[in-house]
């Protein structure tokens, strides 16, 4: 071993050693490094000897291409397995200690940050100590390389040496591969220290390790400093014709190769700088009117609020038009904050500037003038931070100092006025609409809880120093890489799914994953409180009273306020800072990280790489809780993802365009104030409710007034909200003018694809699907000018007409048509003028998209060749109630296919109306009943009024959550006056009585589709209640262990008092060692025992694993100096909400379906060449391609249903959850008879107890059955909990039962088997029953008699004995009268005392003998009894007849209830109909 390996294992020793010293660093000077440069060589020479010769890649697999490209998966047993919590070694490391690893290992990384490496390696040593299992589960090699990587970074000078013996340690000791960023770390390490041969030497052995050059420069930790390096130190070896000129040719050509892709993307020379471009000043916006571009850019009146004003500033960048494509992308997702505190510091540069007060806005100026003071308070708090973390004196402090420290006062101070801000103006948007009507009902205060804006404000806080840290890890050759995916996937290729699963193996391969901190709960909180805090003493506001002066008061103030009972702490704004507010949106706020793109997005590769160029964040939105993160990542590390991420990139590949007409028409709309096609006014114009005169005498009048004005300040809110979301829109739009848009699109847990940019996408309603096109045009053609009129008739809600109707509709109406194509807006409507005309267009349902459809069509009509015309509108194409049919093709249900259109028709059905015709039906037999709802409604419902309920039905609204639908839609009924049609204290009886009757319609016309739904509710009931066998045997053990323990304990106590002494722990921890280390932890597992804790998840066809989320939220309090807070603690296990695990599984399972539908489409869309874009069950495309697109929805429909699909559910579900057991309740028939003498039964009969004949596990088995039966909320129903009404029922029928009974002969009889005749076994338990107790009875009887006999036998004897003994003859009166056989005796021989007392003795023994034949005789056991045992569950109507035949005498026994586990097991599919599938191929008007 040479000298410095000896070193290496010497240092590895002591990094063991949490007392000792972890780093020398006397042996860290430089000259000594460099002597030792040679060693090191010869050291990882060494090494190589070790290790593989073979070198490149590993060889790959042949690839199937049938089975690569194969879209649908085919049904296995390959499911992805769940998380147990009870052996998640991370979860119970949380339990135990309060902290995730991660949690703690960020205090690490924190260190790092700070400097302080030596303290980072005692950490990470002593939790490699403290706990085992956890880091070998948890940790993995992106720890070590930021180890490695702060070590190079450390100050005064790097530790080379310490970074080379850790590397040596982080393989030998703790088993961890190093990955290609390891090698990157280590290489521009050593390169940037001088040390070239070994960075040549540890390149070599990063090629025998399989990682290639390639990979190493994609590496984040290299910047584009190191990599100029690596290659100047490359040049010089080729140069000097060195060794290693091989490899240092081939680093050159892997730079070169890199630089080139770069070029060709983004049009930059090879040698060109990134430049970075500072952000936009209000002098260069008072410039931007003066530039010309393709469009000039128009007036907009804004609503001056501080979301809008921040857009715009953000939207500049696209106005200045200096940079193009992805150097303005890169530019408008790093632009946020920054923008942000350059304009705050300018305007507080220039605030006696005139012209400030004309182009900023008051909230602007406002808020910048609390930056200075907010600054300083949190330079002033890392001071103390940074002196605490040196001398580790405040404890307290150090908790949170060391991220506190990590981001710039000033970006922390604009990131906290910016977020509170927001959060306070958008408050309606952070409370439930309950909430919101509390605030209201009791005048408090508004504003945002203070827990919401805590939580939110350090998560803004923690994402910017992550995005910090992302900026300064990563180059040109990371951004030229994710450039060159994304040309790929425009290309197409990456659709070919054998490249692209070949693609994303190389990327999971070259892109490991970097270490991203977690903050703990009492860090976050804390931080953010303590800012909120901060923001609370520096924020003040000018206000002015009557006959006062003007004076600085808060701007926010935090009080605590009951609502609901409970006290929550509220942060409101001021009246007047509230003012400035009014105008603000409800639910939105800009950042522009979530702007649309200008370029396509990233691939998604992993579960967390694509979309944005120049940050990561999950494909899926996941709200919170780490369960469904974990599963997405193993999904992702086992390629379970690609079609489904194929998908998203599909959708997110579609370029779109602004439609400049449909614009011009919108921002004259806007401009102009007025409420016109869903543009809310940009004032509210209803009068606000007049309290009526007897207002202080009559209830009801007191209470209408109530709900009238609690509307009309609902209206109020929700018209502010809707203006400023729509200016949004508008500012959104223009900006974007001349510049192509992309969507980068991500998902929901069941695979449902959204647009990532939340203010403006094609998801949006009608005005953002009428202000966008495709970009691309294609020819019209004939038969896109027939889709084209279908489209423009659909918008008028034509669309149950057939297909020739509707295109005679656009023909009949062709003057209207073209007359709004010119002319969208007239003037004198816009002005309101007398007599003006109501543009046609408006009265279409869908206006804005029908007013472009008006315009495409007239330029279509108008140009020289109608066919050869370039459109760029998209056209869709609309399921009918997407979710009853895929029940329908799932069930093969004619009927219902009839009624959804997947059966071919030649008119399309609607479902809606045949739903409104049943419902009339049922209300016009109500009103005929004299029904007060039906007497209101008959006449008056409509197809509207139904619609909403109808198609929310197949996806789980219940009918709570129906009623509130049809309140909405019966205010909206109005008469020829506009006053409302029903009054509007009526309207929750009106509207329950509706839902009611459409839910009983939807029963009638789907009664498949019903039957579907039940399977699926009642299979998530059983898998939610459920826990596995392991699980309940341990529970079980724990809990009798623990009773042992106990009563050890007790036994041992008592005994101690008695001899007057007492017990030590060590005595104690003994006798019950749960008491010990751990103690917390075993609590916590034993009170989650008593709940389920089993989440329902499935496969799609696609191979994706959906997961239901939802849990019981579990609270976690924090002191803070605001107030103490409680908040979600999504780390710790927490118990299943069964009921919405129960009632969200069928509609989750529907839109899991969906989602499938429309992956498969968009990958064969975008594979057959087509521009396709999609709203769930709503395509798109160019008009030139329905044709297309409609044959291949089709096929892929059909494609997916041919699967046995509930068959693949029932089969995965019976083999995902086989090991589980289910609790259920059970009623026991037994029978316990007491009997009269002569044999009649007694008036009272005693119930069996069972308990006091189980087991000790069988108690605790039944008693944890009964806990999580009621945790589930478990409805028991049956025989409505009571024994009592039974009791009495029976003892009416007592002496029927009594003359019905028999005895039977218990030898002989043959046994009935309850499951096959239940009442002949019932029947057949009374006899036996009955027999055993008449035989007791006899027993008992017979024993007594003999006993009598016997006595009187034994008393005459003794009795002769005495006379015998005295000799005397007795008298004639007592002479003693023995039995003939007692005087046989007596005569045989001579009477002796000692022969009579043997004599006495032979009699009893004959007694006893007679006595104990009476047991064979009269048998009173039957051992062969079959236990009756009826499941609630399963044999519902079983129990019910046994309960009726009690009651009517029929049966002696009785039913007792108990609670039992049982095997999960689920019951068989509904039956299928005769529908054929295939006929969706067929069926005209399935999508149309």
């Amino acid at each position: 071993m040479s000298q410095l390996a000896f070193k290496v294992a010497q240092s590895s020793i002591r990094l063991l050693r949490p007392s000792a010293r972890i780093v020398t660093r006397a042996a860290v000077g430089s000259g000594r490094l460099q002597n030792g440069s040679l060693q090191t060589t010869r050291f990882l020479s060494q090494r190589a000897k070790l290790q593989s010769l073979q070198l490149a890649e590993a060889p790959k697999p042949d690839l199937n291409y049938y089975e690569e490209n194969m879209l649908l998966v085919s049904p296995s047993n390959n499911f992805l397995p769940l998380h147990d919590y009870r052996k998640d070694t991370e979860q119970l490391h949380y339990m135990h200690t309060g902290k995730t690893v991660t949690e703690q290992l960020s205090v690490m990384q924190s260190c790092l940050f700070n400097g302080n490496t030596e303290q980072a390696q005692r950490i990470l040593v002593g939790m490699y100590q403290l706990y085992p299992q956890a880091m070998q589960e948890v940790v993995d090699v992106a720890i070590h390389n930021e180890i490695l990587s702060g070590l190079f970074r450390a100050k005064p000078r790097p530790l080379v040496s310490e970074a080379l013996q850790w590397y040596d340690v982080m393989e030998n000791q703790y088993a961890i591969e190093p990955n290609s960023n390891t090698f990157a770390v280590l290489i521009g390490g050593f390169v940037n220290n001088g040390m070239q041969n070994v960075a040549l030497a540890l390149m070599q052995e990063m090629l025998r390790n399989g990682y290639t050059i390639h990979g190493m420069l994609l590496s984040s930790y290299l910047s584009d400093e190191d990599i100029r390096k690596i290659e100047n130190m490359a040049k010089d070896v080729v140069n000097k014709g060195e060794d290693n000129v091989e490899l240092a040719s081939m680093l050159l050509g892997e730079v070169k190769s890199a630089e080139d892709n770069i070029s060709a993307i983004t049009g930059e020379s090879a040698e060109q700088e990134s430049v970075e471009h500072a952000p936009v000043t209000l002098d260069e916006l008072a410039g931007i009117n003066n530039k010309t571009s393709a469009y000039e850019r128009q007036q907009l009146n804004s609503t001056n609020v501080a979301g809008i004003m921040q857009l715009k500033s953000t939207l500049e960048s696209l106005y200045l038009n200096e940079l193009h494509g992805y150097n303005l992308q890169v530019r408008l997702e790093n632009d946020t904050y920054d923008a942000a505190l350059a304009r705050y510091r300018e305007i507080n540069e220039k605030r006696n500037d005139p012209l400030l007060s004309a182009n900023t806005s008051a909230l602007r100026r406002l808020s910048a003038s609390w930056l200075p003071k907010l600054e300083s308070m949190i330079e002033e708090e890392q001071q103390r931070c940074r002196v605490a973390m040196e001398g580790h004196s405040d404890k307290d402090r150090l908790k949170y100092g060391r991220y506190f420290v990590q981001l710039d006062a000033s970006k922390m101070a604009t990131v906290t006025i910016l977020e509170t801000l927001r959060l306070n103006a958008t408050s309606n948007g952070l409370h439930s609409q309950s909430e919101r009507q509390n605030l209201l009902n009791q005048k408090a205060s508004g504003g945002v809880f203070a827990s919401t804006l805590v939580s939110k404000l350090s998560k803004a806080i923690h994402n910017e120093i992550r995005f910090e840290q992302m900026k300064k890890r990563t180059n040109r050759h990371v951004f030229g890489h994710r450039l060159s995916l994304a040309r790929l996937a425009t290309s197409g290729k990456l659709f070919n799914m054998a490249v692209r699963r070949a693609k994303m193996r190389e990327h999971r391969e070259h892109s490991a994953d970097l270490f991203l901190d977690e903050w703990g709960l009492d860090t976050r909180i804390r931080i953010g409180s303590l800012l909120v805090s901060m923001l609370l003493e520096s924020a003040r506001i000018p206000e002015k009273r009557d006959g006062e002066a003007e004076h600085m008061v808060p701007a926010f103030h935090h009080k605590l306020e009951f609502l609901n009972g409970r006290r929550h702490g509220l942060v409101y704004p001021s009246s007047t800072l509230r003012e400035l507010f009014k105008s603000d949106s409800s639910s939105h706020s800009v950042t522009a990280r979530h702007l649309p793109m200008l370029v396509p997005p990233r691939p998604w590769m992993t579960y967390n790489s694509g979309g944005y160029l120049t940050r990561d964040e999950p494909c899926m939105r996941i709200n919170d809780g780490s369960e469904q993160l974990r599963l997405l990542k193993h999904a992702s590390n086992e390629d379970r993802l690609s079609t489904v991420l194929a998908g998203l990139d599909a959708l997110g590949m579609t370029r779109w365009a602004i439609n400049r007409p449909v614009f011009e028409a919108i921002r004259k709309v806007w401009n102009a104030g007025r409420e016109i096609a869903e543009i809310p006014a940009s004032s509210y114009n209803e009068p606000e409710p007049v309290k009526p005169a007897d207002y202080d005498d009559n209830p009801k009048a007191r209470i209408k007034h109530h709900l009238e004005t609690r509307e009309w300040m609902n209206g109020r809110a929700n018209q502010h909200s809707q203006r400023c979301d729509c200016n949004y829109k508008i500012e959104i739009a223009q900006a974007f003018m001349n510049h192509p848009m992309y969507f980068p699109h991500n998902m929901d847990f069941r695979g449902r694809a959204y647009p990532i940019p939340p203010h403006f996408n094609h998801l949006g309603n009608d005005m953002c699907r009428g202000l966008l096109t495709f970009h691309e045009g294609r020819p019209l053609t004939e038969r896109g000018m027939h889709w084209l009129k279908i489209h423009l008739a659909n918008l008028f809600g034509k669309d149950k007409m057939s297909h020739d109707e509707r295109i005679a509709f656009v023909e009949e109406n062709k003057a209207k048509i073209m007359a709004a194509a010119d002319d969208p807006i007239p003037a004198a409507f816009l002005n309101d003028e007398p007599g003006a005309v109501r543009p046609w267009w408006l009265d279409a349902e869908s206006p804005w998209q029908a007013l472009a459809a008006c315009i495409e069509y007239t330029e279509a009509v108008r140009s020289p060749d109608p066919a050869a015309y370039i459109s760029h509108l998209h056209i869709h194409q609309d399921g009918t109630c997407n979710g009853l049919q895929h029940y329908a093709a799932m069930g093969r249900d004619s009927k219902g296919a009839h009624e959804v259109n997947l059966a071919m028709s030649d008119r399309p059905q609607d479902v809606y109306s045949g739903i409104l015709r049943v419902a009339e039906r049922y209300v016009n037999e109500d009103a005929e009943l004299g029904v007060e709802e039906a007497l209101q409604l008959k006449n008056r419902l409509t197809r509207k009024i139904v619609k909403q309920t109808v198609m929310t039905n197949v996806y789980g609204v219940t009918l709570m959550g129906a009623k509130e639908q049809i309140i909405a839609r019966l205010r909206e009924v109005k008469d020829e006056n506009g006053v409302h049609v029903f009054d509007i204290m009526n309207l929750s009886k009106l509207a329950l009585y509706l839902a009611k009757k459409i839910f009983a319609s939807l029963g009638e016309m789907f009664t498949h589709a019903q039957e579907t739904q039940n399977w699926l509710n009642e299979s998530a009931r059983r898998i939610s209640s459920s826990m596995t066998r392991a699980a309940l045997a341990d529970t079980i053990k724990m809990a009798a262990d623990a009773r042992k323990s106990s009563a050890r304990l007790r036994s041992a106590v008592k005994q101690a008092k008695a001899a007057g002494e007492t017990l030590d722990c060590d005595e104690v921890l003994e006798l019950w060692p749960d008491l010990g280390p751990g103690a917390m932890r075993r609590k916590r597992l034993d009170t989650l025992a008593d709940k389920p804790m089993t989440p329902v998840a499935w496969t799609t066809p696609l191979g994706m694993t959906v997961l239901q989320p939802y849990r019981k939220m579990v609270t976690r309090r924090v002191a803070t100096n605001l107030q103490n807070i409680n908040v979600h603690d999504v780390n710790m296990p927490a118990q299943i909400n069964s009921q919405k695990q129960k009632t969200a599984f069928p509609p989750n399972f529907v839109h899991s379906l969906d989602a499938s539908h429309m992956v498969l489409s968009a990958i064969e869309c975008k594979v057959a060449g087509l521009v396709f874009a999609s709203v769930h069950d709503s395509y798109w495309t160019h008009a030139c391609d329905v044709d297309k697109m409609n044959s291949i929805l089709r096929e892929q429909f059909v494609k997916m249903h041919k699967q046995p699909i509930m068959a693949n559910v029932k089969a995965e579900f019976e083999q995902r959850y086989s090991d589980h057991m289910v609790p259920i309740v059970v009623w026991d028939y037994v029978n316990s008879f007491s009997f009269e003498k002569n044999g009649e039964l007694k008036g009272s009969q005693k119930r069996l107890s069972k308990s006091g004949h189980e087991k000790q596990a069988e108690q605790i088995e039944a008693d944890l059955a009964r806990k999580h039966i009621e945790s589930s909320d478990e409805a028991e129903g049956v025989l409505g909990g009571t024994d009592d009404l039974v009791q009495m029922q029976i003892e009416v029928n007592d002496q029927k039962l009594a003359e019905s009974m028999e005895v039977v002969d218990l030898t002989t009889i043959e046994l009935i088997d309850p499951a096959q005749d239940l009442f002949g076994a019932a029947r057949q338990a009374d006899l036996i029953a009955y027999t055993l107790s008449v035989n007791g009875n006899r027993i008992k009887d017979e024993r007594r008699a003999l006993m009598k006999t016997y006595r009187e036998r034994v008393s005459q004897l003794r009795k002769y004995m005495t006379q015998a003994a005295k000799k005397t003859a007795p008298s004639k009166e007592d002479k003693i009268k023995l039995c003939a056989a007692d005087q046989a005796a007596v005569d045989s021989e001579e009477v002796t005392h000692g022969t009579l007392l043997k004599y006495i003795e032979k009699i009893k023994a004959e007694r006893d003998k007679l006595i104990d034949g009476l047991d064979e005789k009269y048998p009173v056991k039957f051992d062969r009894s079959i236990a009756i045992s009826i499941s609630q569950r399963d044999d519902k109507e079983q129990l019910e007849q046994l309960e009726t035949l009690i009651k009517q005498g029929k049966l002696a026994g009785r039913l007792v209830k108990g609670h039992k586990f049982t095997e999960l097991t689920f019951d068989d599919l509904p039956a299928q109909g005769d529908f054929d599938i295939e006929q969706v191929l067929r069926s005209p008007y399935f999508f149309s």
